[in-house]
């Protein structure tokens, strides 16, 4: 079946790789999978919508023989008993058709509306469960470069918008058709002349439609992605409410709130007033058709040789009326489809969006590593005109903890953000246990590493999920050992409910120092043979610091660490320290061995030495010998 002429191409001013597809291809292809299983339901549904149609037209046919068999020969003729009862039993017929008619009807409009509406809301489920998935499979490229609330709004709102396809259009578009040629057939059969009368208003509606569409379509466009847009700018502003109160922002954030929200209304009052523009006239057009038609047959009827009968005249309205009902019913399916197909085109940019992270055929899942990990000529950049990372080499065996340091920029956390593959690097080569990254299932690989991130991130929830989080059956008393090693337990028994505590959104009821404890127990738990510190500990008081250096001790044993340190002081028992200026290892060695250079990483650390001494010369690492980072030997380096 060929898609309706409105269906092709996509909304002027829409970007996007895909707007050059035909549209309803690209529908097709984006909301078949979630369709065909429920054909059968849509199915019973559409054939619902028939035999509702197929009734409908049975009552103007019991209105004719009514009024010509039951209502004509009692008031024309002479009347009689005979006469009367005959009418009667006629008349008597014809009201029982009409109200068994009418309440199959209802019965079958029951069952349509329980079939389609289930039917739809199981499409809305797999398509959110799709939509949720694919956003899994996603890289951080693309998150880096849209808004959450954007995002949000294409998996809920876009969501329920085009659920309208399948409850609101499919069945109804088909059927409306089919009732249309029907009726059309009908009023031919009648009377032909009376006939072509009524159809002269069909092709005004058409063009009407035609050009309401065309004009509407780019309105519903820029209406979703007005709201996705304000999706954005409210989710910014929640989970930045204490920024905002801190610096007395709430009228300026209320009032660019407002210009978002004002431009959502401006669109939708300009769909309105397309609507309001084209609705009234299709209906003036409907209503002086049939007008033209009463008048026509009702000078036929006249005629001293009539060719219409009053039954005729009566069946004939009523079919008019069916025959324009259809085209008002078009009408409000094709605004509805309008609707749908811009919710569909941001549904379908998010489903047509490759991952740039994808396992290759016949990738290996690893089951377990030594952590041994290397380096090989390995460039990164995010953007191709500006490299972040510039021929890195490097060797770490298994056990080894390996520090990188440097100033802000110097992509630190893009070489350790390599390893779990977050992404791929531009050139050269990373290996695990002698195995490419990329011939490795990202899973799989990802079991193997534990990551405790510079801002750590917690989940609404209590205590102990967000700490057996990768363990979600680990029990009390592991998660109880966790947060001892992390140096935990002392805050979390503070708390009335201890570790069933709910800690709120990203752990707002915690400090920034006890949310990045319950993420280095959450690491500690999870046991990974490859362990990523970045920032671990940037967030904690020196005393705190002392302490968890000392249960990462125990942690970091037998397993192959990547630390990234701003404080120095904490990596000078490392098994080699890396130092990245722009992109570049410019010194790589023991802590003593770099001091001794003079270099880069002496400069640094005298530098941060002289700024601890001035400012926390009571609490410096130094007051608390014994407790570093554990001593293990070895280099990295090729």
């Amino acid at each position: 079946m060929s898609p309706p002429p409105f269906l092709g191409g996509r909304p002027a001013g829409a970007a996007g790789e895909n707007a050059a597809k035909p549209q309803w291809r690209r529908l097709r292809r984006t909301f078949g999978p979630f369709l065909r299983p429920h054909l059968g339901a849509m199915a019973l549904g559409t054939g619902c919508v028939f035999l509702g149609m197929l009734l409908q037209k049975c009552q103007p046919l019991l209105t004719k023989v009514l009024v010509d068999r039951g209502l004509t020969p009692v008031i024309q003729g002479p009347w009689s008993a005979d006469l009367a009862g005959r009418s009667g039993r006629v008349v008597a017929i014809m009201v029982g058709a009409m109200l068994a008619a009418g309440g199959l009807g209802a019965l079958i409009a029951s069952l349509r509306t329980r079939v389609i509406q289930r039917a739809g809301a199981c499409v809305v489920r797999d398509l959110r469960r799709s939509l949720y998935a694919h956003l899994q499979k996603l890289s951080l490229r693309y998150y880096e470069s849209r808004r959450t609330g954007d995002v949000m709004s294409r998996v809920t709102g876009d969501v329920s918008h085009a659920e309208m396809l399948v409850t609101h259009v499919g069945d109804h578009f088909l059927v409306e058709i089919v009732s249309l040629v029907i009726t059309v057939g009908i009023l031919l059969a009648i009377h032909p002349q009376l006939a072509l009368v009524a159809l002269l208003p069909v092709p005004v509606l058409l063009v009407l439609m035609y050009r309401f569409g065309k004009t509407v379509r780019p309105v519903y466009f820029q209406i979703r992605e007005r709201i996705g847009a304000l999706s954005a700018k409210l989710q910014d502003n929640i989970s930045g409410i204490r920024v905002i109160k801190a610096f007395s922002t709430e009228r300026a954030e209320a009032a660019r709130f407002d210009s978002a929200n004002q431009a959502v209304f401006d669109q939708q009052v300009e769909g309105v007033r397309l609507m309001a523009r084209a609705f009234p006239l299709i209906g003036f057009v409907q209503g002086l058709g049939t007008i033209v038609v009463t008048a026509v047959g009702g000078w036929m009827l006249l005629q001293p040789e009539p060719t219409l009968t009053l039954g005729g005249l009566f069946a004939f309205s009523a079919y008019v009326s069916q025959l324009y009902q259809p085209i008002g019913h078009l009408f409000m399916v094709y605004n509805t489809i309008l609707q749908a197909l811009a919710a569909g085109d941001r549904i379908a940019d998010i489903l047509e969006t490759a991952p740039d992270m994808t396992d290759r055929p016949g990738a290996t899942a690893i089951k377990a590593v030594d952590g041994e990990i290397r380096f090989d000529r390995v460039s990164f950049a995010y953007d191709p005109s500006q490299p972040v990372l510039s021929a890195i080499s490097l060797h770490a065996r298994p056990g080894q903890t390996i520090a990188l340091v440097g100033h802000s920029g110097s992509g630190k956390t893009t070489l350790a953000n390599l390893i779990p593959r977050f992404y791929d690097p531009t050139d050269g080569l990373i290996t695990l246990d002698g195995h490419d990254l990329r011939d490795l299932e990202l899973a799989a690989l990802r079991r193997q590493i534990a990551v405790v991130l510079q801002d750590p991130f917690l989940f609404h929830g209590s205590i102990a999920e967000n700490i057996r989080y990768a363990i979600p059956d680990a029990g009390m008393d592991a998660v109880r050992a966790a947060a001892e090693a992390a140096h935990a337990d002392e805050f979390i028994t503070a708390f009335p409910q201890g570790y069933e505590s709910l800690i709120g959104e990203r752990g707002v009821k915690l400090s920034g120092g006890q949310k990045q404890r319950l993420s280095i127990a959450r690491a500690i738990l999870a046991d990974r043979r490859i362990l990523i510190l970045d920032e671990a500990t940037s967030m904690i008081d020196t005393q705190s610091e002392l302490l968890i250096q000392a249960a990462l001790e125990r942690l970091f044993h037998n397993r192959t660490c990547f630390v990234i340190a701003h404080r120095l002081s904490t990596i000078q028992r490392a098994d080699q320290i890396i130092v990245l200026d722009q992109g570049r290892i410019v010194e790589h060695g023991r802590h003593h061995s770099l001091m001794a250079a003079g270099g880069v990483y002496a400069r640094m650390y005298r530098a941060q030495f002289r700024l601890d001494d001035e400012d926390t010369a009571a609490v410096r690492p130094a007051a608390a010998p014994g407790v570093a980072m554990p001593s293990l030997s070895g280099s990295m380096l090729p």
